[in-house]
């Protein structure tokens, strides 16, 4: 597992955006696809810590990258092992964190991911005599659809 997380790290996949390199290394005939839901974000809060945690990861893989990138060019030995055992700090956290991420929404950065929002609230801002008019016309409604 950590293998081909590091190994999908290091290809640089983002997350968000469709990177050029999977578009390039697909085969030429892909197989079938399709969505299959995996988590209900049920409120704004569950909502915001979800976005905030693949966020978190984002970064962590970024810091991975360059860590590695490091690591890669660096030449000097004492260094080297300095960066290494910094890069496998940094892979074990990823790693965890995205065990972490997988229990609780189903998510994990070896896939890509489409969210659709279930529910949105449009709220705007009124006087109180606008808002009393409002409920008055949403309850004439409401009786008219009875």
């Amino acid at each position: 597992m950590k293998k081909s997380l590091l190994l999908l790290v290091t290809t640089g996949l983002t997350l968000l955006s469709g990177g050029q390199l999977l578009a390039q290394s697909a085969p030429a005939t892909p197989k079938q696809q399709r969505l299959i839901h995996v988590s209900t974000l049920n409120t704004i809060e569950a909502n915001q810590a979800f976005q905030n945690n693949v966020q978190i990861m984002q970064a962590r893989r970024q810091e991975l990258l360059v860590a590695k990138d490091a690591l890669d060019k660096e030449t000097n030995a004492a260094k080297k092992k300095d960066l290494k055992t910094k890069v496998d700090a940094l892979l074990a956290k990823l790693n965890e964190d995205n065990q972490t991420m997988l229990k609780a929404y189903g998510f994990t950065l070896e896939r890509n991911y489409t969210i659709a929002p279930v529910v949105s609230h449009v709220y705007m801002m009124v006087t109180d005599e606008e808002a009393a008019r409002f409920d008055k016309e949403q309850a004439a409604a409401a009786k008219k659809k009875k």
